[in-house]
């Protein structure tokens, strides 16, 4: 077994910002654990708080205004996930317990122990060991994030190797912009030396293609013009 893990999605009942309290959640959770629930979605709450705030500095990082993001985050994309990595041999280098891929939304808060097994792939082609430093988060760029960018930020292409001869735990949060938003480049990362790089769609197209791809399953979308 690679790993073990729990999922949830957004529930607008437990964001302090949500614009549509009514929205009704499809998670399904275990109803024999105590506290279970009210635990995750208090730490869920403030990985999304923070996420809102990463958001406008970027913005600025990107040299737009603080507020250019915030009509993307009223609704935005907030899963999160609890994972489990069973003990594997030092010497098992074939064993991944998740192989290297990019992720979908615009940017992944991780939380880990000090296990270790995180590794990112470098320019250079090199896979580059993520060590658990105490008291912070690792931030993955994601492929939404990418293309608003035109790649001036990139996807982080990480896997996970648990060689530490013990288990592993670790908790990210997937961080996306309202699906019903269009997924173009922002202004500052177009010119006609850098012209756009993918077409316009809005987040939940391009997030049906994605998940049909890696089906293997055919799919037509519609590029928006501008």
């Amino acid at each position: 077994m690679a790993n073990e893990a729990f999922n949830w999605a957004y529930d607008a009942r437990e964001d302090p910002e949500a614009v549509d309290k009514d929205e009704k959640p499809i998670s399904i959770w275990p109803e024999d654990l105590s506290g279970f629930r009210e635990e995750l979605f208090a730490y869920h709450t403030q990985l999304l708080q923070l996420s809102r705030r990463l958001t406008r500095i970027f913005a600025l990082a990107l040299h737009l205004p603080e507020d250019y993001f915030d009509e993307y985050v009223k609704r935005p994309e907030a899963g999160m996930r609890i994972l489990h990595y069973p003990e594997q041999e030092h010497s098992a280098d074939e064993q991944q317990g998740i192989g290297a891929h990019t992720d979908v939304e615009c940017f992944t808060i991780v939380t880990q122990d000090d296990s270790g097994g995180l590794e990112v792939l470098s320019k250079s082609g090199r896979w580059i060991k993520a060590d658990p430093v105490p008291g912070s988060f690792v931030v993955n760029i994601a492929d939404c994030f990418m293309r608003q960018t035109n790649d001036f930020f990139v996807s982080t292409v990480h896997r996970v190797i648990n060689k530490s001869g013990k288990e592993r735990y670790s908790a990210p949060f997937f961080f996306g912009f309202d699906r019903k938003k269009l997924l173009e480049p922002v202004p500052t990362c177009v010119s006609d030396e850098n012209p756009m790089k993918y077409p316009i769609m809005t987040g939940g197209e391009y997030y049906r293609w994605r998940t049909n791809k890696q089906k293997g399953t055919p799919v037509e979308v519609k590029a928006t013009t501008a």
